[in-house]
């Protein structure tokens, strides 16, 4: 479908485009598609988005201060606009939002401008693309005229939808357990209502495959995509390294068949440290960047994990060419690491290879390691197949505990995740995925926690490599954390174990609480604090304009806790981008001068571009690289991101609501994580699910809420509720769909 949007894209150059080269760029074939577009390049002209030059080519109009930006809105009707430019909010009345809903992208003009702590008003000129084209509703029946209306469960979008179905459509008994899946046909007009059509029935209490199917849907997830006809490429064998002698292992925590794969493993000890070996497999080379099969991976965009079971993103003929098969010959991208006794970085190299993977390490094989006295000659029972690899498997098991201790690429924080089959895969390290901005504290008995310090490495070591052939790569950034949220968590940390040794002078960094908590009694509550200020994670393009001087440059960050993901190409398109760079640095750059030069450099070395004095690719690969190297893509990609975070977070709270369903009326035991003027939220020990009891509930006393003490206190009798605090609770009500678990205060005379 053709939206504004897309009409901007292709409009968005310094010397126009004629209306026939625009619909040829849209793809545009029938006449009843033209003739839409002439009609939204009409409405985009007389808004003054669009203008018409004298030679009949239409171009952006920059002379308006027109500004981009998606809409949000709250449950309460409160709409602003979060703008590209990262510039303050706007806020939009009800009668400026011209039909847009949450989530639309969208183009404001500023109506008036901000004062002091007031944000600037707007009004929505045009919605440039729609978010919600599918969504959950309620389906109710109109007494008056009998026609079905549509009313979606996010309260954020408080609109009605005219549904085409008629009442043969829908279970005529009266069930608040179903909930439809809505097409959106049409989006409202002037005064004219949405349209829609119902594409299926569900239910609200359909066991987990029911759970599952819900939170697709909400999360936009689709598990049906079609696949295009094209199988993968066959690789070259020429100039790969042989490695397949090496006994390199892969370390496994999923249990799940059709679970990802992962790189291998090898290392053996290199003058005085250690030198590791990590092999990926290659899934870049397999791909033509920018066919069918490229753009369908490019719209999946992620693995996603549906709690013990997975949504694949290769397609199977990928997966089946690209996944590491033991003692098979596999095709891998492989970096090889030196480091000293410190765990520090000295020289790196990247190479095409092919291996032979000799043993699959699991959490069984680590347990039994680490229950092993260290000097004991018996081999356990558990390790009797891997006795032959023990000495690779304690080197690697010592090298990363070297290199978690010196590298902060990644704030690692203890993870609670309840202890459900369904939640199973879940439980497990994910290598290189901060869904929260956070990722699991280090385990060496959880075979996915140590290759995860391994694939973090890597993905340092590319950054860096790729910056000094200024080449593009899509890279992780971590949102700043004012230095006053740091310095009030400390305050509130200090408040709840004074043995805590923190500076409250205000240079204090995320990193340095996450260690003075280490031997805290109260590390989960302050872990958990720390969760709720951490920031999430979201992709940028690096990129350098090619045609400059190769000069020195000044990066706005340190390259010291940058990430270039690109060896788990089975999880995420941002893998398979800088895999394809890298790919493109081995295979297609030139190592040497000219065809007769004598002068041949190593271009995967550590360094090596250091003695690059010419052009490094032909003017064909170089033009591919550009293309494919795009804001649009990246913006693509992190709205992925959000959907497959917010999906994640969901799929643990309906386990957890699902449990707390089991024991509504009963009494609990449950600890005080957060404090608000409304109630406080407090974490069933054995689910750990938090639920709210509100402050109406007390019924006993007025309280006061006092935010620096994180407490509550009753006017008369003086009774606190702070941080930390045992209660004993009865759950009261389960909302499945909003997350929300009721919870009231067991009193003592309730006991009685």
């Amino acid at each position: 479908m053709t939206t504004v949007l897309k009409i901007l894209e292709n409009l968005d150059r310094e010397d126009g485009l004629e209306v026939s080269k625009l619909e040829k760029s849209l793809k545009l074939t029938k006449k009843h598609d033209r003739d839409n577009l002439h009609i939204a390049i009409h409405a985009l002209t007389k808004l003054g988005i669009v203008q018409n030059s004298n030679d009949e080519k239409l171009s952006i109009n920059r002379d308006i201060d027109f500004i981009q930006g998606r809409v949000r809105c709250s449950s309460k009707g409160y709409c602003f606009v979060v703008r590209e430019d990262l510039g303050e909010d706007i806020y939009i009345r009800e009668a400026n939002l011209n039909n847009a809903w949450h989530g639309d992208s969208v183009i404001v003009l500023i109506t008036k401008e901000g004062v002091k702590r007031r944000a600037p008003e707007g009004s929505i000129q045009c919605v440039i693309n729609r978010y919600n084209d599918i969504l959950l509703a309620k389906v109710e029946e109109d007494k008056l005229n009998g026609q079905l209306k549509a009313y979606p469960l996010d309260d954020r979008i408080g609109v009605t939808i005219d549904l085409d179905n008629n009442l043969k459509s829908i279970n005529k008994e009266s069930n608040n357990d179903l909930i439809y899946e809505i097409k959106i046909t049409k989006y409202p007009i002037a005064q004219f209502n949405a349209k829609g059509s119902i594409i299926r029935e569900l239910s609200i209490n359909d066991g987990i495959n029911g759970d599952i199917e819900l939170l697709l849907s909400k999360n936009k997830i689709s598990r049906n995509t079609d696949e295009p006809k094209a199988s993968p490429k066959k690789i070259s064998m020429k100039d790969r390294e042989d490695l397949t002698s090496q006994a390199s292992l892969l370390f496994e925590s999923w249990e799940c068949k059709n679970s990802p794969s992962l790189p291998a493993l090898f290392a053996q000890p290199y003058e005085g440290g250690n030198r590791i070996w990590l092999h990926s497999p290659t899934v870049s080379e397999r791909i033509n960047i920018g066919g069918k099969l490229d753009k369908f991976l490019q719209e999946k965009g992620e693995v996603v994990c549906l709690g013990n079971n997975w949504l694949d993103f290769l397609n199977d003929q990928l997966r089946s060419a690209s996944q590491f098969k033991l003692n098979e010959e596999n095709e891998a991208i492989s970096i090889i690491i030196d480091i000293n006794s410190e765990g520090n970085v000295t020289d790196w190299k990247f190479t095409l290879s092919v291996i032979k993977p000799v043993k699959s390490i699991t959490p069984k094989h680590l347990i039994a390691i680490n229950n092993r006295k260290p000097n004991s000659k018996s081999v356990p029972i558990a390790l009797k197949t891997i006795k032959d690899n023990l000495d690779v498997i304690y080197t690697i098991i010592h090298s990363s505990k070297l290199i978690n201790r010196n590298n902060h690429l990644a704030l690692k924080l203890d993870e609670y995740i309840p202890n459900l089959e369904r939640l199973s895969e879940l439980q497990k390290a994910f290598p290189s995925r901060d869904f929260n901005g956070w990722s699991k504290s280090y385990d060496c008995s959880d075979p996915q926690s140590i290759i995860d310090v391994y694939i973090r490495l890597s993905n340092n070591i590319l950054a860096k490599h790729l910056i000094g052939y200024r080449l593009p790569f899509i890279y992780k950034v971590h949102d700043e954390i004012d230095s006053s949220t740091l310095n009030e968590l400390a305050k509130s940390a200090l408040s709840l174990d004074k043995k805590i040794i923190v500076n409250l002078d205000g240079s204090v960094t995320t990193n340095d609480l996450i260690r003075s908590f280490e031997s805290s009694t109260e590390k989960k509550i302050l872990h958990k604090l720390l969760k709720h200020i951490i920031p999430g994670i979201n992709l940028k393009l690096f990129k350098i304009n090619t045609n400059e001087d190769n000069e020195d440059l000044d990066y706005e960050f340190s390259t010291d806790n940058i990430e270039a993901p690109w060896s788990c190409p089975s999880f995420n398109y941002w893998n398979i981008f800088n895999q394809f760079i890298l790919i493109s640095l081995l295979k297609d750059a030139k190592n040497k001068p000219s065809s007769r030069s004598k002068e041949i450099i190593e271009l995967g070395k550590k360094d090596s571009w250091k003695k690059l004095n010419w052009v490094l690719f032909s003017s064909k690969v170089q033009d591919n690289i550009e293309n494919y190297s795009n804001l649009k893509l990246i913006k693509e990609l992190n709205e992925i991101r959000k959907n497959s975070k917010t999906f994640r977070n969901n799929i643990i709270a309906i386990a957890q609501g699902r449990e707390a369903q089991k024991i509504i009326g009963k009494e609990v035991t449950a600890i005080i994580t957060g404090v608000q003027s409304y109630g406080f939220f407090a974490e069933i020990d054995d689910l750990t699910a938090e639920g709210l009891v509100h402050v109406s509930t007390l019924g006993d006393d007025w309280y006061e809420y006092r935010s620096r003490q994180n407490l509550l206190v009753g006017r008369k009798n003086k009774k606190t509720y702070q941080l930390a605090q045992k209660v004993n609770v009865r759950v009261i009500k389960v909302d499945i769909l909003k997350n929300q678990i009721d919870l009231e205060l067991v009193k003592e005379n309730d006991k009685e």
